[in-house]
């Protein structure tokens, strides 16, 4: 089944929790090596198809972190798989399995051809739980790279810890217009800002008053 997309159509941003899934890379230059460790780092379980590799990739095999077949892409070669990636130099390879992937339904990014991509990588920062993802749609990769840097310095541990005591709120209060009233706090309003400027205790005792006044359960230290 072929998905083509209208050169006008604006991408959906999401985030995929790859963990556990089963991922192809065809390719096994940098580039190919840069898609791995960010897919490794999501938890998926990684096939690597490529005559040679980086030695990162080498390493990374040898140690039982992805599954490396040293030889040419195949036919067939991407069933089985919840995510295709292509990053090699052959313009035939990719346009291969670009081909092969959407015919079996399975979502494909193929390097440096935008138009036989079902999804774009963005150019990504992590802070913590927080990520910073910039994309132009695979258009301008530098000045994405460029403005992922410039926001991703502007996370500070200040918002680290903050993400960290909302996934705390989240988990411990019910949900409802006061869990989401006191979450807001504790991002964007007065919580939020004592916590910015250091004055813990205050911020804890206007934590509790809030608990208490939108009768919330919840325990604060």
């Amino acid at each position: 089944m072929k998905r083509a997309m209208p050169s006008h159509a604006l991408d959906y941003p999401v985030c995929l929790r790859l963990e556990g899934r089963s991922v192809l890379l065809v390719g096994g230059g940098a580039v190919a090596e840069g898609r791995a460790l960010a897919v490794l780092d999501a938890g998926a379980r990684l096939r690597v198809i490529a005559p040679e590799a980086t030695a990162t990739l080498r390493r990374l095999a040898a140690a039982g972190r992805l599954e490396w077949q040293p030889r040419s892409y195949e036919a067939g070669d991407v069933r089985g798989h919840h995510l295709v990636l292509a990053a090699t130099d052959d313009v035939a390879v990719g346009r291969q399995v670009a081909t092969e992937a959407r015919d079996l339904g399975l979502w494909v990014n193929t390097a440096d051809e935008p138009a036989l991509c079902d999804f774009t990588l963005p150019s990504v920062g992590r802070r913590g739980p927080i990520t910073v993802a910039v994309s132009s749609a695979g258009r301008a990769p530098a000045l994405a790279s460029h403005l992922r840097k410039t926001l991703t310095a502007q996370v500070t541990r200040h918002h680290i810890w903050l993400a960290r005591l909302s996934s705390w709120l989240r988990e411990h209060l019910p949900r409802g217009e006061a869990r989401q009233r006191l979450l807001k706090q504790v991002a964007v309003g007065d919580i939020g800002a004592l916590l910015e400027r250091g004055e813990r205790k205050a911020a804890w005792a206007r934590l509790r008053a809030e608990l208490e006044h939108s009768k919330l359960p919840g325990e604060t230290r």
